[in-house]
């Protein structure tokens, strides 16, 4: 049975990591805005996700982040507006799917880049020890393992 003190101890560190999570990344993405084109967090998460899984469709984009298909297919069209996007056609006949453009690539690219910077720069002063720990940490943390 745990304490209320050490209870109340792990909820305040619970938040501190949903802060630092939600801080490092809003950060990072803010810093990849300096490229051009000036994407807004919304389309680099978008750019991202197409460039996770090439083939992707708007409607799995809108229920992977909970928007509304309708904000997916403006964010779509900008996108597609800029060259980043482009729509495929689908061997099933079945939606539309969706791949980066070669410049679409470039500006993922210029994402990962600016992340990866922050990144290491936040790690600069740990031991290669502590970013090995941290990396398995929150792979587990990533997977939702019980034990690692």
């Amino acid at each position: 049975m745990q304490h209320k003190g050490s209870t109340d101890a792990r909820h305040d560190d619970s938040v501190t990591v949903l802060r630092s999570l939600v801080a490092i990344t809003r950060r990072g993405l803010v810093d990849a805005r300096s490229g051009e084109p000036r994407l807004s967090i919304t389309d680099q998460s978008i750019v991202m996700a197409i460039a996770d899984e090439p083939g992707i469709r708007s409607t799995d984009i809108a229920r992977m982040f909970r928007l509304n298909r309708s904000t997916v297919s403006r964010q779509l069209s900008a996108l597609i507006a800029l060259g980043l996007v482009q729509e495929t056609t689908s061997p099933a006949g079945r939606g539309r799917p969706l791949t980066l453009t070669p410049a679409g690539e470039d500006a993922f690219r210029h994402t990962l880049d600016t992340l990866q910077g922050v990144i290491d720069t936040h790690l600069a002063q740990w031991s290669d020890a502590e970013v090995a720990r941290f990396a398995h940490d929150l792979q587990r943390f990533d997977r939702g393992d019980a034990a690692s």
